[in-house]
């Protein structure tokens, strides 16, 4: 999907208000940020997360568990956009450009971010219960996109 490239050059910059939501920060949001489309997509750097946190939970060797909450650093930010990049890849989906933030543009019949990712997963599962692996899921959850921007 060599043309896949342009999907995400194209994604015009800006700090989207309201009707927009940022997409989860793993492959799964980035293959719906990706089957959104441009249109429907905005992008920020991500040039300031210092106010970010992340949870580490450490296992020691007796089982104990602990957790901290220690800054989001660069690497942090590295580790997301790997994630989320290897798995376009598995999808066949070219990578998204590092650094950035990236929101999706509510459908109509949507306010929340949460009933739009529940609704596009259904949608993926219920056309195709078995597609487990995200060269499977892509072309599926690229034609829920487009039913679901079409109010259907």
């Amino acid at each position: 999907m060599a043309s896949d490239q342009s999907v995400w050059e194209s994604v015009p910059e800006g700090g989207p208000g309201e009707g927009w939501a940022e997409l989860d920060e793993n492959g799964w949001g980035a293959l719906i940020g990706w089957a959104a489309g441009p249109e429907n997509l905005r992008r920020r750097p991500a040039v300031d997360d210092s106010a970010r946190t992340v949870t580490v939970t450490r296992t020691d060797k007796d089982g104990t568990v602990t957790e901290s909450t220690e800054a989001f650093t660069a690497r942090d930010r590295q580790i997301v956009d790997e994630g989320a990049n290897s798995y376009l890849a598995d999808a066949g989906v070219e990578k998204r450009p590092g650094g950035f933030r990236w929101f999706i543009r509510f459908p109509g019949q949507f306010s929340a971010w949460e009933k739009l990712r529940a609704a596009i997963t259904g949608d993926v599962y219920a056309s195709e219960p078995q597609a487990v692996h995200p060269a499977e899921v892509a072309p599926i959850m690229k034609q829920a996109m487009q039913r679901i921007y079409a109010g259907q």
